[in-house]
């Protein structure tokens, strides 16, 4: 196999060759685990010994020379000693020692755990004798001699342990394997798979690049799906487990199939003893959780092998012992049931619906959307099935049988309609929309007024996310609130108009209805079109097209004043209709592109099992005939759940609002309350933490973006195909990224959600990417991106819409079309001022200020810092003010101001503007100062390349200067600099005078800041 280049691990590499040349010890000795790279940290070392200086001896034990006497020297001493020969030991280093001819002699030992006794001694006797120096490799958790140990322990050499890669090693790494960086996502993974060991990712990297699941896209590296286990991977572990026992393997397959474990539990399967050699032997990991002993597997890819290797009968009967061992304790913990219920399904000893429906909402809360859908699947089997074996139970009916006869089929096909619900639910928000509306098309309306709620809110999620059809979705909604009669049902779907209404970025409509739901229930449905005529697209189309269906005519009956037994009672709205139509026409090419910082979590689904979440006073029904009004919904409250998704909306209202603090703080006050509402819409913590993170962005507060990242990162741990909170998760990191100037890391972490497979809302990173793109100056790039996003992306109703806008701005701007792309800036800001989104407002305002057209966007910007919370838009606001007055000062404070923010790109580029006034108003030195800020902010930045940055140069330092205004940002005087260099003390400090004069500082202080920036 080809070796890899050598990369990272800088510090430790410095570290060892220092300890190596240290000359109060006699060499270093490198120990850490298999595989994790010692072998070519121990290489790297001994290239920096001098080679005319030292004589270097290469030593390798092995496992087969370990019992023979010698064994390790024996290419390196005679074959046979001089007869009669006493000491064997001294004879053995003296014929060593020969071969240093008078140099220093550098004896490399790789693998001394594996040194014969014999040869160990006579290393260390020479090591001991200061006659030799050590470089040697040591595994930890192996039997060594006492004489290697020995030498590390009486301080005789110095030993470093050497940890798995860091993360930032194995960017590294694999960028120098690869010539190009992994993305962010792909990092983490190999990351995940080899816990850092360098071999191991070795191996997984051929594996899947033979495969072809690593491959790269735009020059960057991503991993799609898991790598294989390759032939070759699974003889290593196989070495490094070594021969098992059947009660070992035993325990590392129950281990690999159940992990976390309870080592009771595997000590009741197997036997306490070896589970305890299991552990001892690295198989398996015990770790004390309050009074529990959980067992994990040593090493993820020990569990990928067995689980490889385990045939099909024995994987059964390996689940059905897990059922049997665990069942009975009575499920205690929550998991309990999803665990059992899944190893039911791989056993094939089946299960009831309820239990697998019930385990399937526990999936889903966890995050966990393979084994929710998979779950769901056999519930909506378990309930057909059911309901198929009831109703061949049944007597047969006629039209005078009575009704209880009729109904006893009822709880069957209901159970088979909740699960095929909750099964759509959780498809949508795995971003599997057609599989989603193909379930839902599937389900008979139900006659009960509950169960015909919980469709209609499915379907109207199906459309809105994942059709783009946000009308129909709004229309039905409506429509079928007209016709409930329960108030606490009313209250539901009024919960989800105010759910889609925020979502398509109409705050004081979402405003309005949130304040009505959070005082005394909800308003009337709407009884015009749901969608505003003037919710067009830029070419005159309605975003959705004609509704799928026409609403109940005036004098119909109501589902109320229908006969149960009627057929297709309680189903006033045709529900099949709405899934399986068609409508709307295509989205042009620059047709706006949705926000996926609004995934559609904003929609989210109540429980879909615990409806109604409210509570019902009485009297509150209509009576037969009438049409429930707003006096009906005050009967009802919100429930925990109800009221997290109305707050949720609300906040996201109040953000784009540019009312940033109240929305932060009202988020924070959901998330504090999130034990009442986290099991009935667990996905909601992620537009919850997206409106968060996107208040920092708004308000120019760096701190907050990261404490919602840092939140949302907590609660995705162990989450599992939920590419919809990993989009939002990493739109929100890439925003922060890309305020704080780092360009390059941006387009890392928005690479892999960017170029998802099969996400539905991917469009909404894309944006982002191909802002980056934009803002480094490929407008070509960024135009390719914008325009595979509109193809792939089916929610284009949402505020993304003006995302997209923004970006098209600094596409125009890398084009060299500076005035069409200030008057793309100007146009987006007076779209957001006409829809309420004052927080888009200024950003929009802001693009035209850095392109230099300030004017038109003084004005209103000057209103909006009066009103809008945070320092951005404050800061906007007087750059816009001192570029309008020829200011130099005033947009050096604002540069100033935008650097404390964090937001190095905006302050390099007011820097820049400042250096350009400069230049033509108070001379050459000034300009200088203000050009040197701009480009060691511009320089903190990575590939940044916008209008206002164009024209910087690096200051014309000849490596001396540089050299010298380096020494002196350190602190160095002129004489410790001209001793250092060798040069006069006059020559130190001319260079340096010619350092500050080029920069236009005047200090070491502003020295140093110049040049540690960049």
């Amino acid at each position: 196999m080809k070796t890899w280049p050598f990369a990272g691990r800088r510090q430790e590499l410095e570290h060892l060759v220092r300890l190596a040349r240290d000359p109060t010890a006699q060499g270093v000795l490198v120990a850490g685990p298999a595989g994790v790279g010692k072998s070519r940290l121990a290489g790297k070392i001994l290239e920096a010994f001098r080679p005319g200086r030292v004589t270097l001896l290469p030593i390798t034990a092995t496992k087969a020379a370990s019992g023979i006497p010698n064994g390790a020297l024996a290419d390196l001493i005679p074959r046979d000693h001089p007869p009669h020969l006493v000491n064997t030991l001294r004879w053995a280093g003296e014929e060593l020692l020969k071969q240093a001819r008078g140099r220093t002699l550098v004896l490399a030992v790789d693998d001394a755990h594996l040194l014969d006794s014999h040869s160990a001694e006579v290393v260390a006797s020479l090591v001991r004798g200061r006659q030799a120096r050590l470089v040697a490799t040591l595994r930890t958790g192996e039997p060594t001699p006492d004489s290697m140990t020995g030498l590390w322990r009486d301080g005789h050499v110095r030993r470093l342990d050497v940890d798995p890669f860091s993360d930032a090693d194995l960017v590294a790494v694999l960028a120098a394997a690869l010539g190009g960086p992994p993305d962010d996502a792909t990092a983490r993974r190999l990351g995940e798979i080899t816990e850092g060991n360098a071999l191991f990712l070795q191996e997984v990297v051929t594996a899947a690049r033979a495969a072809g699941s690593l491959h790269p896209i735009q020059g960057v590296w991503k991993l799609t799906g898991d790598p294989p286990l390759a032939p070759r991977l699974a003889d290593l572990i196989h070495e490094r487990i070594g021969a098992l026992s059947p009660a070992l393997k035993a325990v590392l397959e129950y281990t690999a199939f159940a992990e976390p474990v309870g080592a009771r539990t595997l000590s009741a399967l197997c036997s306490e003893e070896a589970v305890l050699e299991a552990e001892e032997r690295g198989l398996i990991k015990v770790a004390v959780d309050r009074r529990r002993e959980i067992a994990r597997l040593g090493h993820p890819l020990y569990g990928e092998v067995a689980r490889e290797h385990c045939p099909e009968l024995r994987r059964r009967r390996r689940h059905a012992d897990l059922v049997a061992a665990v069942e009975p304790t009575g499920l205690r913990r929550v998991e309990d049931l999803v665990r059992v219920t899944v190893w039911r399904l791989t056993a094939g000893l089946g299960a009831a619906p309820e239990p697998l429906l019930a385990a399937c909402r526990l999936a889903w809360a966890a995050h966990d959307y393979p084994t929710a859908i998979r779950l769901g699947e056999a519930a909506v089997e378990a309930g057909m099935d059911a309901s198929t074996d009831a109703s061949t139970a049944s007597v047969p009916t006629t039209a005078s049988t009575p009704a209880t006869a009729r109904g006893a089929t009822e709880p069957a096909t209901g159970n088979a309609a909740a699960a095929a619900i909750q099964l759509a639910t959780v498809l949508d928000y795995a971003q599997q929309p057609d599989r989603a509306r193909a379930v839902l098309d599937a389900v008979a309306p139900p006659r009960d007024e509950p169960g015909r709620a919980r469709l209609v809110q499915a379907v109207a999620s199906n459309l809105a996310w994942g059709m783009d059809r946000l009308g129909d979705a709004l229309d039905l909604l409506a429509t079928t609130e007209k016709s409930l009669r329960d108030p606490a049902l009313r209250l539901q779907l009024a919960t989800r108009r105010l759910s889609l209404t925020a979502s398509a970025a109409r705050p004081a409509d979402a405003l309005h209805l949130s304040d009505a739901l959070l005082s005394s229930g909800p308003p009337p449905p709407p009884s015009g079109p749901a969608l505003p005529p003037a919710a067009k697209t830029a070419h005159g189309h309605p975003l959705t097209g004609p509704p799928a269906f026409s609403p109940p005519q005036p004098g119909a009956p109501t589902s109320a004043a229908r006969p149960a037994e009627e057929p297709g009672a309680g189903d006033p709205v045709p529900l099949k209709a709405v899934v399986t139509g068609t409508s709307g026409l295509p989205l042009p090419e620059d047709a706006p592109l949705p926000q996926a910082a609004t995934l559609p979590e904003e929609a989210a689904l109540p429980d879909a099992t615990a409806l109604p979440d409210t509570t019902t006073l009485p009297d509150t029904t209509a009576s037969p005939g009438e049409e429930p009004g707003p006096a009906q919904a005050r009967g009802v409250r919100l429930g925990p759940v109800l009221r997290a998704q109305v707050l949720n909306s609300r906040a996201l209202a109040l953000c784009y609002s540019g009312r940033t603090r109240e929305a932060a703080d009202l988020v924070r006050e959901v998330m504090d309350e999130a034990q009442s509402w986290r099991d009935g819409i667990p996905a909601l913590v992620s537009p919850l933490h997206s409106t968060w993170a996107m208040c920092g962005y708004f308000a120019g507060d760096l701190p907050l973006m990261d404490q919602a990242i840092a939140s949302m990162r907590a609660e995705l741990a162990g989450q599992r195909g939920w590419s919809r909170g990993e989009g939002s998760l990493a739109l929100s990191r890439g925003h922060a990224a890309t305020l704080r100037g780092e360009l390059g890391a941006a387009l890392l972490i928005l690479h892999s959600p960017a170029n998802h497979e099969t996400a539905v809302t991917v469009g909404g990173c894309m944006g982002a990417y191909a802002a980056v793109q934009a803002l480094r100056g490929d407008a070509p790039a960024a135009r390719a991106t914008l325009r595979a996003a509109l193809d792939r992306n089916r929610a284009t109703w949402t505020a993304f819409t003006r995302w997209v806008a923004l970006t098209r701005v600094w596409i125009a701007a890398a084009a060299g079309e500076l005035d069409h792309a200030a008057e793309l800036a100007l146009s987006a800001a007076a779209e957001c001022r006409e829809a309420g989104l004052s927080a888009f407002e200024s950003v929009a305002l802001h693009d035209a200020v850095r392109l230099g057209a300030p004017h038109s966007a003084l004005p209103r910007l000057e209103e909006l810092a009066s009103v809008m919370d945070g320092s951005r838009v404050r800061l906007a606001a007087r750059q816009a003010r001192a570029l309008s007055a020829d200011d130099p000062g005033g947009l050096l404070d604002v540069a100033a101001g935008f650097d404390t923010l964090g937001m190095r790109l905006h302050a390099a580029e007011a820097a820049a503007q400042a250096a350009s006034l400069l230049r033509r108003t108070r001379g050459e030195k000034a300009a200088r100062a203000a050009a040197t800020e701009a480009w060691s902010l511009a320089g903190a930045c990575q590939g940044v390349d916008t209008p206002a940055l164009r024209g910087l140069a690096a200051p014309n330092l000849t490596s001396r200067e540089l050299q010298v205004a380096k020494l002196t940002a350190a602190g160095l005087s002129h004489r410790e600099i001209a001793e250092r260099l060798g040069i006069a003390i006059r020559t130190a400090m001319n260079h340096r005078n010619q350092a500050y004069w080029k920069l236009g500082v005047n200090s070491p202080a502003e020295l140093a800041k110049a040049l540690t920036r960049h």
